[in-house]
């Protein structure tokens, strides 16, 4: 009988560490990035002042302006977001996959003494390891694919001792990890329409120069309320454009899917 394997964890989840350096630069990495616009734009208010040049009194189309802006960002945001949650889940849908395979496997190999379990479950780190590599390091998507295809040789090894009813369901687990991989590509090459993104810019575009323009008596009551309005706006606007793609990992994007779950998986395996 082969030599006995160290147990897999099922049910793996991210560290507590991980988890609040995830949650620290979700607060504060888009904050820190829209800061120095908002102090650009607190310099160009304050030089407008300066020169008089602020003619625009706040009305209700100004008002009706900055009520559009803040409706639509809301409405995308919430799409945007649900989206997101959806895609938190595909991670842990493949390490379900892997575990589910790994059971089999080694329960056929306490069944048959003469079953090799190690060579299965090399195959599935392999398989986990090459979707780590394709959403972190930018590698090739058929490496996937070619990772999945090399378990059909060892899931033949098992049909002699099991029969072919185990081994079905190991090819069903194997489809399902090669249907989420190619969800998990469309989502990551696949953004908002453009003319979302030019209509969330005009929107933003317009709404600085209104909150420029604007005059009214008191400019520091003015310089406050208009800087924090353009820091939200912008600030969410940045935010939908990360969780437009949460299989990012460019360094440039705050929001990601956290892998650690796939990455504990693979060390496991």
């Amino acid at each position: 009988m082969p030599e006995d394997l160290p147990p897999v964890s099922n049910f793996t989840v991210p560290s507590k560490a991980t988890l609040v350096n995830s949650s620290k630069l979700l607060q504060w990495g888009i904050f820190f990035q829209v800061l120095p616009l908002a102090g650009l734009f607190i310099l160009v208010k304050a030089a407008i002042h300066w020169l008089g040049w602020e003619v625009w009194d706040f009305d209700s189309l100004t008002a009706s302006l900055l009520s559009a802006a803040t409706f639509a960002i809301a409405i995308l945001l919430s799409n945007t977001l649900a989206d997101y949650r959806n895609s938190e889940g595909l991670p842990m849908q493949i390490v379900n996959c892997l575990e589910t395979i790994t059971d089999t496997n080694r329960t056929i190999a306490a069944a048959d003494p003469n079953y090799d379990p190690r060579p299965l479950q090399q195959a599935l780190k392999q398989v986990s390891q090459s979707i780590l590599d394709w959403l972190q390091q930018d590698g090739e998507f058929q490496s996937i694919s070619q990772a999945l295809d090399k378990l059909n040789p060892l899931f033949a090894l098992m049909i002699s001792g099991a029969g072919l009813t185990p081994v079905n369901r190991l090819h069903g687990e194997q489809a399902r990890i090669r249907s989420i991989s190619y969800q998990m590509q469309n989502i990551r090459d696949t953004d908002f329409l453009p003319p979302i993104y030019v209509l969330l810019w005009l929107f933003l575009g317009s709404s600085s120069v209104s909150l420029l323009l604007i005059h009214v008596n008191h400019f520091s009551e003015d310089l406050t309320v208009s800087s924090l309005i353009f820091t939200s706006l912008f600030y969410l606007l940045l935010l939908i454009r990360d969780l437009d793609n949460p299989f990012q990992y460019n360094g440039k994007s705050y929001v990601d899917v956290n892998l650690a779950i796939l990455e504990n998986c693979r060390d496991a395996l």
